[in-house]
């Protein structure tokens, strides 16, 4: 038996999201991992997730990314140790994940871990820094043709934390996009960012001021310069045991034994602060028939 993920019950299951009835929590959580992306790998579901230093599944003397079999609940590797705040990609029979280094209190890069084995990583650096800035959480994904990454940033410029965007032709030399920034007038944080049929969809963590109180929101853009805020947020907005938190989102489209689509969407509960649990809630249903939700016709 190898190391595994511990969980426990957090009494929500079957809870739904009050803007989004087909939204159901698990009602499972756990207190050893972080940021978390969940992907679909040699056809089957596995999870990134930046991993706690206490954490009985880390083999290091301090944080570390791993990835989990979400079936088995299983940690099938655990590489990158000092690296936080990971995400995940697949593209074709290669696993990514990107994260940055010493992450409480930002970075001056974003290094890209990359295996086809789960066993055998390579790293280089992705995106550097500019001046004045301090780099967070980040996602990708693929857009007719190249890749694009939304990092969260700590810039000078304005209020924390505001949301910059990258292409890559190769997913290995990224540039910024130029007059793509999103959030320059309020706390907007933790990017999952997809693309669906000529829209980009970007869920992303707000600090709902003046109260310490964070939800997950929805907008899009065809762009990435103009974007759309949801009619129905919030996406995510914390219940019950979750505190005042349900932020850093992400999600994947899978297919059940009846190869119906569905939408995993995990994310972190907690009080910002002292204490956090990762969890997750299911929506049946296609990415597409997920993002329309949020969108209806007027």
């Amino acid at each position: 038996m190898g190391p595994k993920v511990h969980y426990s019950d957090n009494g929500m299951q079957g809870i739904a999201f009050r803007t989004n009835p087909k939204l159901s929590r698990s009602g499972i959580s756990s207190d050893e991992f972080g940021e978390m992306t969940p992907v679909v790998f040699q056809d089957r579901m596995l999870l990134l997730g930046s991993a706690h230093e206490s954490s009985e599944a880390n083999p290091y003397d301090n944080r570390c990314l791993w990835v989990e079999d979400v079936a088995t609940g299983d940690v099938l590797s655990t590489f990158a140790p000092g690296y936080g705040l990971g995400s995940a990609f697949v593209d074709g029979d290669t696993f990514y994940a990107f994260a940055i280094p010493n992450d409480s209190g930002g970075a001056q890069r974003i290094d890209c871990f990359q295996t086809t084995d789960l066993v055998s990583w390579e790293s280089r650096t992705a995106l550097v820094a500019r001046p004045g800035e301090e780099l967070f959480n980040e996602s990708v994904c693929k857009a007719d043709g190249r890749y694009v990454m939304a990092y969260e940033v700590r810039d000078a410029n304005y209020p924390p934390f505001t949301i910059y965007f990258a292409e890559s032709r190769d997913l290995v030399t990224w540039e910024r996009i130029p007059d793509a920034v999103y959030g320059t007038d309020r706390y907007t944080a933790c990017p999952a960012i997809r693309y669906t049929d000529g829209t980009f969809h970007m869920l992303y963590t707000e600090h709902r001021k003046p109260r310490w109180w964070f939800e997950t929101f929805l907008a899009r853009s065809a762009d990435l310069v103009h974007w759309e805020q949801s009619p129905r947020n919030p996406v995510l907005a914390p219940q019950g045991v979750e505190g005042i938190n349900t932020s850093d989102i992400d999600l994947v489209e899978y297919r059940d034994r009846f190869r119906r689509p569905h939408v995993r969407v995990y994310y972190a509960t907690g009080n910002q602060r002292t204490w956090g649990f990762a969890t997750w809630a299911d929506f049946a249903g296609s990415h597409r028939e997920f993002f329309d939700w949020y969108y209806p016709e007027r």
